[in-house]
């Protein structure tokens, strides 16, 4: 932790509010994704939803802009995602770049190594499994990860952009019918919700820290308390 004109930089600076606010998002998100999961189980067919998204999606396998969306989620733009967010993050929070540059890789090895194959939801009738979408859990990790690197002025053009680029990767896989619109929730539900919890459990250590102090230091001394007439 260091001190810049009277502000404090690193995991120092996080508050207890802040964190538990963040953390409890986070688990909602994942628990909603691992929630659909379930249902997906017993209910792998298409639902409402995912023909609604169909019908105004339509199908276009070979549509070009759809495949240079989809692109930002593969594996080479993840790995070059990932040392930007921690590049950038080592700077201003060393325990945000470790946790930021961690998250999405572990989210995606999730959604590949364990979520697919628990759930089992294909496309059609022997298709590869969809639920949740990697490619779009990759993008959205990695847009709540440099969101939380960079400085709080930019942040809300950053993940104004970043949602933008969610969005447009979400309909891209759904328009190269890679997967089910709910797949593509699922993946965004996922990457964000991994990068919030796990840089909220990074950091709760010091917003522990934090908010005993405060609570202390709003308790009267014993000099500060009144005598007793």
């Amino acid at each position: 932790m260091t001190r810049n004109g009277g502000r404090v930089h690193g995991p120092g600076r996080a508050t207890l509010a802040g964190t538990t606010a963040q953390l409890l998002t986070g688990a909602a998100l994942l628990g909603g994704a691992a929630l659909a999961g379930l249902v997906f189980v017993h209910r792998p067919w298409p639902n409402r939803l995912d023909v609604w998204g169909d019908i105004a999606l339509p199908a276009s396998p070979s549509a070009r802009w759809a495949q240079d969306l989809a692109h930002l989620g593969s594996l080479s733009v993840l790995i070059v995602g990932v040392a930007a967010v921690f590049v950038v993050g080592i700077w201003r929070d060393w325990v945000r770049a470790f946790a930021c540059a961690a998250a999405p890789l572990a989210a995606v090895l999730v959604v590949q190594d364990v979520a697919k194959p628990l759930v089992g939801r294909h496309l059609g009738l022997a298709g590869p499994t969809s639920y949740p979408s990697g490619t779009v859990a990759a993008v959205a990790a990695l847009v709540v990860a440099a969101t939380l690197v960079v400085p709080a002025l930019l942040r809300p053009l950053l993940a104004a952009m970043g949602m933008l680029a969610v969005v447009g990767v979400a309909a891209a896989v759904v328009v190269l019918r890679w997967h089910y619109p709910t797949d593509a929730l699922g993946g965004m539900a996922v990457g964000a919700g991994a990068v919030l919890l796990v840089d909220a459990l990074a950091h709760l250590p010091w917003a522990l820290a934090n908010g005993a102090r405060n609570l202390g230091a709003g308790r009267p001394t014993a000099e500060r308390r009144p005598v007793p007439a």
